[in-house]
């Protein structure tokens, strides 16, 4: 007796695949909602240049450029006021197992006031590949501690028995675990992303509020040397103020980018059940920054922003600075027609 087996069919296949990633981005993006719906306080940390390295934002973008990636961030936010957001971090990671896993790390401190946070994560991407053009679906997973402390150098009390004495936490250091979650899905042409980061919440000092950040961006080639990308990067922490970034980037010759970026606070009703009125407040993070990203060499770039102040705080301070040094190795990325511009 002669048993036939029945082909596969190439086209089912791909389907049940498609179906697999869909029901995976479906649960892992429920997930980042059901954290991040759950906390109360602060904003987290604010950058301009995410757009020149997604993993500020999403741990799925780890290994995206599939070379061995480093950045030094510095902002010094608000500059001529005392106590204003001063945020240094360092960024790298790379791809191995043939570009189907990113991994990397990222060491972020940040002092606001008398409140410092060190922060110490490692980052993971696992990337499916959905079709034979490149097309490509991460998840990604960061983990680390937090250090929270209150600079006892720069507390002044005028009471002896306030709570900060009382309770022993000034000068303490609290430490806790931290994680962030995150989809990236990138195209020839445009990219979408997904994640939820400082999702362990009850801290001792202060409570970090989850963060959820949506990115959408394009790439329109003008010719072999310049690409037009447009971006959209939408933050909520369903507590506090929910806030919009639109971006517009030239890059010239694969050496410059140049970039303005105007992001909008949304007026809202407060979550804490309290009325928040007034266009000083919700215009808090209005601003526009202005961007440029050069490439000193094949692996070395540094990049730039200045954000202009379009609230009432403009009165007091316009200077918020933000360097970035950055550096690569492997080969030269290809250009417009195959990029790992996102």
């Amino acid at each position: 007796m002669i048993s036939e087996t029945t082909p596969k069919n190439p086209q089912t296949s791909n389907i049940r695949l498609m179906k697999k990633y869909y029901v995976q981005t479906f649960l892992l993006v429920a997930f980042a909602l059901l954290f991040a719906r759950s906390a109360n306080a602060q904003q987290g940390v604010v950058f301009s240049q995410y757009a020149f390295n997604g993993l500020v934002l999403n741990p799925a973008y780890a290994g995206y450029k599939e070379k061995f990636n480093s950045t030094v961030l510095y902002r010094n936010q608000w500059a001529n006021i005392e106590g204003a957001p001063t945020t240094i971090s360092l960024f790298a990671d790379g791809s191995v197992v043939n570009n189907l896993l990113g991994v990397g790390g990222h060491i972020m401190s940040d002092k606001v006031g008398v409140q410092q946070t060190l922060s110490f994560f490692s980052d993971y991407a696992y990337r499916l590949t959905v079709d034979n053009k490149g097309t490509r679906l991460a998840f990604g997973l960061s983990i680390g501690v937090t250090q929270l402390s209150l600079d006892e150098n720069l507390v002044r009390l005028n009471d002896k028995n306030d709570p900060l004495l009382a309770g022993g936490l000034l000068g303490e250091r609290v430490y806790r675990p931290d994680f962030n979650i995150g989809v990236f899905f990138d195209h020839k042409h445009f990219s979408i992303g997904l994640s939820a980061t400082e999702l362990w919440k009850d801290y001792k000092l202060v409570q970090k509020n989850p963060q959820l950040y949506f990115t959408a961006a394009t790439l329109i080639p003008i010719n072999r040397h310049y690409i037009i990308k447009p971006s959209l990067l939408y933050k909520d922490d369903f507590v506090m103020q929910p806030s919009v970034d639109l971006n517009v980037f030239l890059m010239m010759r694969d050496r410059v980018w140049l970039g303005v970026l105007w992001r909008n606070g949304l007026p809202f009703k407060s979550r804490l059940n309290k009325t928040v009125t007034g266009e000083a407040f919700y215009s808090s993070l209005n601003a526009i920054s202005f961007l440029a990203e050069v490439f000193v060499s094949d692996n070395l770039y540094i990049g730039y922003a200045y954000d202009l102040p379009l609230s009432r705080i403009n009165q007091v301070s316009l200077n918020t600075h933000e360097v970035m040094l950055g550096f690569t190795m492997g080969k030269k990325a290809q250009r417009v027609l195959t990029p790992r511009y996102f």
